[in-house]
C-alpha cells in the first residue's frame, strides 16, 4: 500500500502517523486482492481448505507491457475471479491453488454468470520453465500475451530500473542518462548484459520472438491471442472486450481508470538518436516475430 510506505520511508513521523501505518498495515491482512506478496497466514489458512483449482488462462508480457492494467480490467468481468494476489512468482504451480478460488466458489459463480475463470497474470514473457509447468498443469489453458513496441519498453524498463535502483543509480555511470542505458546495453550485446536493478535484461526482454513461438508450441496457435499494447493503450474498451471474445465469455465494456502500476518516475522523452539505435536493433528481431505471426505488429 502506497501510503503505508510514505508513512514509514518519513524517518519524522509523528504519533499520529504511527497509528495511521499501523492501521493500514492492519488492513492490509484482509485485503481482497494483492498485487504481489499477501501476508504468509492466508496462503497457510486457503492451503488447509477446501480443494483449489488452477488458472483457466494466463495473461503475460514482459516487464512494463500493461500486464498490471490490463488485469485490473479483466477483474471487473463477473464471469473472472481475481487470485488472492495479482503476482504469483513461483513457477511451481503446485504452491499456486491456494491463491485461487474453491471448486465450490467456481460452481457458484458458474451457476449465476454462466461460465466461471481464474487467470494468472504475470510479466514473465520468456520464462520457460512457467511455459513448461504450466503446460503440464493446464494443457488446456488460454494464453493472452501483451506486448509493447521493444523500443518503447525499453523506455519504461529505464525508468522502473531507476525506482528500483533508488539513490544507488547516482553512483552507476550508465544510469546518468537513458542514451548512456542503452548505449552500453548494446556495446555488450551478445555477450552479456549489464546489471539492472529491476531484474531483466533491457535488450533481451524486448526481444519476442522465441518465447511466444514457445507458447505457442506449448499451447496451440489457437489458444494464443497476441495483444499490442499499444492498441490496449489507445482503445482500452475494445482490448479487453476481444478478450473476453477470446475466452468465450460475454465482452462487457469495462469501466476505465487511471493506470495501474504506473511509473512514479519523469524524465525527458527519449531522444531521435537513441530510438533510431534501438528501432535499427530491433529490426531483425521484429521481423522474425512478424513472420511467425503472419502479421505486421507495425513497429517501424
Amino acid at each position: 500500500m502506497r501510503q503505508s510506505r510514505d508513512i514509514r520511508q518519513n524517518s519524522r513521523t509523528t504519533l499520529v502517523d504511527w497509528l495511521h501505518y499501523r492501521a493500514l498495515r492492519l488492513r492490509r491482512q484482509f485485503l481482497p486482492h494483492y498485487m504481489a506478496s499477501p501476508p504468509g497466514w492466508r496462503l497457510w489458512l486457503r492451503s488447509i481448505g477446501a480443494e483449489r483449482t488452477l488458472p483457466d488462462f494466463a495473461c503475460i508480457g514482459p516487464p512494463k507491457s500493461g500486464t498490471s492494467d490490463l488485469s485490473s480490467y479483466l477483474f471487473q468481468h463477473p464471469c473472472i475471479l481475481p487470485p488472492l494476489s495479482k503476482e504469483i512468482r513461483t513457477p511451481n504451480t503446485n504452491r499456486w491453488r491456494p491463491y485461487y478460488p474453491t471448486v465450490r466458489e467456481k460452481l457458484q459463480v458458474e451457476r449465476q454468470h454462466g461460465k466461471a475463470l481464474s487467470g494468472y497474470f504475470l510479466p514473465s514473457l520468456h520464462g520457460h520453465i512457467l511455459m513448461d509447468n504450466y503446460h503440464a498443469a493446464v494443457p488446456d489453458a488460454k494464453i493472452v500475451l501483451l506486448l509493447r513496441n521493444p523500443v518503447d519498453l525499453a523506455h519504461s524498463h529505464y525508468k522502473q530500473d531507476l525506482v528500483w535502483a533508488g539513490p544507488n543509480a547516482a553512483n552507476t555511470p550508465y544510469y546518468s542518462s537513458f542514451q548512456n542505458y542503452v548505449d552500453v546495453a548494446l556495446d555488450l550485446f551478445p555477450m552479456f548484459a549489464p546489471s539492472y536493478w529491476a531484474g531483466t535484461p533491457l535488450l533481451q526482454t524486448g526481444i519476442y520472438y522465441k518465447a511466444v513461438e514457445l507458447w505457442m508450441d506449448r499451447f496451440g496457435r489457437s489458444n494464443v491471442h497476441i495483444v499490442r499494447s499499444e492498441d490496449f493503450f489507445d482503445d482500452t474498451s475494445s482490448t479487453v472486450c476481444d478478450i473476453h471474445r477470446f475466452l468465450d465469455i460475454p465482452p462487457i465494456k469495462p469501466e476505465l481508470h487511471s493506470i495501474a502500476n504506473a511509473s512514479p518516475v519523469k524524465i525527458s522523452p527519449m531522444d531521435n538518436d537513441t530510438r533510431q539505435k534501438l528501432q535499427v536493433f530491433y529490426q531483425p528481431w521484429n521481423e522474425k516475430l512478424y513472420n511467425l505471426l503472419g502479421r505486421d505488429l507495425g513497429w517501424g
